[in-house]
């Protein structure tokens, strides 16, 4: 499947906040990513940090990486380091069979797949759960 048809795709079939049944994912998605008074930069990994920073969350908590830097193997131990890793380019190539793999794999417990980068967040207190979340476009331009 090409690359604009997955993209389409998963703007159709993923979720806005509603349908995210996990409070932590929720609360993300209504206070940040959907919230339209929010004061955006030019990045939504940047304002996923920057919102996480206001609540204590210390900057280096945070990884971006992708596939090429680390293997899934990899990701599974940096989860332990990190509050949240983030993986550019989730949907190329190689990287979806990765990214599908993790999904299956028990050793993530949340990933958040917003299409143009996913999150692995390793939150001992929920069940492992894969969200889809469509990526806000209107608020950054690609």
């Amino acid at each position: 499947m090409s690359y604009l048809i997955r993209k389409i795709k998963h703007f159709l079939t993923a979720n806005t906040r509603h349908g995210t049944h996990s409070p932590f994912v929720y609360e993300l998605a209504d206070e940040l990513i959907y919230n339209k008074h929010v004061k955006r930069s030019s990045s939504l990994i940047q304002d996923i940090q920057d919102y996480y920073n206001t609540k204590g969350i210390d900057p280096s908590s945070f990884v971006v990486t992708d596939f090429l830097e680390y293997k899934p193997d990899d990701l599974l131990k940096l989860q332990n380091d990190y509050f949240m890793v983030f993986v550019k380019n989730i949907h190329l190539n190689q990287s979806l069979v990765y990214w599908e793999c993790m999904q299956k794999s028990e050793g993530f417990i949340v990933l958040i797949d917003l299409f143009e980068f996913g999150i692995i967040c390793k939150r001992k207190e929920q069940p492992k759960e894969n969200f889809r979340l469509r990526y806000p476009y209107q608020y950054y331009c690609r």
